[in-house]
């Protein structure tokens, strides 16, 4: 072996820019493999070894650049399975904290001591390992590596078959993991296992995507990886940890069990209300819904009807989607046994009866019925629920919440010109301005009334905890609630998505304040009203000033609410106005500065549109 295919201490240390103890104390670390021998009083170390072992890392940051997969040695033994578990990851803003599957293997590879972290993006919290994938490096090193070991593991992420992608994915991610100046911060929260120690930034990581093939080289021995699509999860992963193989898991990740309860409970009450039953057992509801009479009640039936019509399609493709992935060879049946949600026979009776109606009973106007007679059962559930009423049905309740969006786009389908009304959209304003106090005298404090329980509640889940104490409750010239606080200013209002009941005066003018992200209509006679947003668009919070989300919904809202449609039932888009409005409009509001209180006249708005040329007409 010549010299040149050896290095010495000296060598080494000056190759890392960093002294001869470093290097000592880097053997003893792990993180540089033991010298090959010795000549005289130098020791020699293999030139091969130790470029292997920092695999290239750039000692100015200590970040290692990818790897060549073709020449990584496979260990001299397969690594050992040291840690195989779900990981709580903290630190990380969700409303449950994310959990990761976390395997750590160890062991001897080319003189050197290997270490190999995978984390897995489990069912329940996927997105983790990529959007706060140096958290989760950190929750990993603070409780099972070593400082050395943190800084020179290799780390890989795992995305099971289905998500995002078809097929299974396996990515390396080499991290540096930050020094801080005196080389200390760091260090000591991994050493005492701090939660502190997944806050800061890393240097950007290396990401390469790479075949399962190259992490088995890596490892000396093939991980499980194959999970059937729907099963990478914390219940199944655990259970193969604990030596469970296959783990055997009840497997409904469409929620066909749901879907199945919501459809035969909304056909009881259907049944129920038909035979002219006014209180039937299990069906606690009954009473509420059979009020008003014989013709309300059939109302309601043929309303309950269609709402079981339009959740059965899914429910069937979901049920046959089942059959076919429980009748298929799985190549994963090794790792889990999936036992598919399978309809009972009334079930699978009640989806064929449903299914076999005929299409024409499905008419614009026997679905929007419907619809709204949902909405009302809804709400009136919603009441009784928070109330503690007689008639609370909390399966019924989730029946209808999850009929009213299949409801809505049925509709759309049989006419795409219909505008839907999804109800009001809570809003809390903290800092109330002129507009909300000319708002707030045209208000009645009193109520809520009978029946309105649930408005409340959904605006009191819009205030912060020290707004509840000496809220007053109230309801606008229009019916509708207003929840305030005198003491903190604070105003929860609804506010509307769909046409005022009748067009705006030309005398009224457009007010809103900075900030509040909700304007008002102060009418001539004293009233004020809150200006509707066009409810064809996601967002409904209308600023000024700029060109962004926030003036465009508000351009939106000025069409909508304000100008006049030669069809009311089919309101305009922005879009299907003459370019001439639509630019006034846009333009109007990115103008106005963004800080200044908003007044615009509905007549000058008014007469904008009347100035723009009418659309030149088609001609065969």
């Amino acid at each position: 072996m010549s010299l040149d295919e050896l290095y010495t201490s000296p060598q080494i240390a000056k190759r890392l820019g960093v002294t001869r103890q470093r290097v000592d104390q880097l053997v003893e670390l792990g993180q540089l493999p033991r010298p090959l021998g010795r000549s005289g009083r130098t020791r020699l170390w293999r030139a091969a070894d130790i470029e292997l072992a920092l695999a290239g890392r750039d000692p100015s940051t200590g970040r290692p650049p990818t790897p060549d997969w073709d020449t990584v040695p496979a260990p001299d033994v397969p690594l050992r399975l040291e840690v195989d578990e779900v990981l709580t990851v903290p630190g990380v803003w969700f409303d449950e904290a994310p959990r990761v599957h976390v395997r750590i293997w160890r062991g001897p590879a080319a003189g050197t001591r290997r270490t190999v972290v995978l984390y897995g993006a489990l069912a329940e919290s996927h997105g983790i390992i990529t959007n706060y994938a140096e958290t989760v490096a950190r929750a990993i090193a603070a409780k099972h590596l070593g400082v050395g070991e943190a800084r020179s593991a290799w780390y890989f992420g795992f995305w099971p078959r289905g998500f995002p992608r078809p097929e299974l994915q396996v990515q390396y991610v080499s991290f540096a993991f930050p020094r801080v100046s005196g080389g200390g911060l760091l260090d000591t929260l991994l050493r005492r296992g701090s939660r502190d120690a997944w806050t800061g930034e890393f240097e950007q990581p290396v990401w390469q995507t790479i075949q399962a093939a190259q992490l088995t080289r890596v490892l000396g021995i093939e991980p499980d990886l194959d999970f059937p699509p729907g099963t990478y999860t914390a219940a199944v992963v655990t259970a193969l940890a604990a030596g469970h193989r296959p783990a055997v898991i009840d497997f409904d990740p469409r929620g066909l069990g749901a879907q199945l309860r919501r459809v035969t409970r909304l056909h009881a009450y259907r049944q129920a209300l038909l035979a002219g039953d006014g209180a039937r057992p299990g069906l606690p509801a009954l009473g509420l819904l059979a009020d008003g009479g014989h013709h309300a009640a059939a109302r309601t039936a043929e309303a309950l009807g269609i709402a079981v019509r339009v959740l059965v399609p899914d429910a069937r493709t979901v049920a046959e989607d089942y059959r076919l992935h429980a009748d298929a060879a799985d190549p994963g049946a090794r790792l889990v046994e999936r036992r598919f949600y399978r309809p009972g026979p009334d079930e699978h009776e009640l989806l064929i009866r449903y299914a076999d109606l005929a299409d024409r009973e499905l008419s614009t106007g026997a679905v929007h019925r419907a619809l709204t007679a949902v909405r009302a059962l809804a709400g009136a559930l919603a009441d009784q629920a928070e109330t503690g009423g007689p008639h609370a049905d909390t399966d019924l309740g989730d029946a209808l919440a999850a009929a009213e969006p299949e409801l809505v786009s049925t509709r759309h389908l049989l006419d795409p010109t219909l505008v839907d009304d999804p109800g009001p959209a809570p809003r809390a304003i903290t800092e109330p301005g002129d507009a909300e106090h000319a708002y707030l005298a045209a208000v009645s404090w009193w109520g809520p009334a009978a029946g309105d329980a649930h408005r409340a509640a959904a605006l009191r889940g819009h205030l912060w905890e020290k707004d509840l104490q000496g809220l007053r409750t109230g309801y606008d010239p229009f019916g509708r609630l207003v929840l305030h606080n005198p003491t903190t200013g604070t105003v929860a209002v609804e506010r509307p998505r769909a046409l005022p009941a009748a067009p705006y005066p030309d005398a009224a003018e457009i007010a809103a304040t900075p900030g509040s992200m909700t304007a008002f209509v102060l009418l001539p006679d004293g009233r004020c009203d809150i200006l509707p947003t066009d409810p064809r668009y996601s967002h409904d919070d209308v600023t000024w000033g700029y060109g962004g989300t926030g003036p465009e919904i508000l351009a939106r809202a000025l069409s909508f609410a304000v100008l006049a449609h030669p069809d009311p039932e089919h309101p305009l888009t922005l879009e299907d106005r003459p370019p001439s409005t639509d630019a006034y409009l846009l333009d109007l509001v990115t103008r106005h500065p963004q800080y200044e209180p908003l007044r615009l006249t509905v007549s000058a708005l008014r007469a904008q549109q009347d100035a723009a040329p009418a659309p030149a007409e088609v001609t065969e």
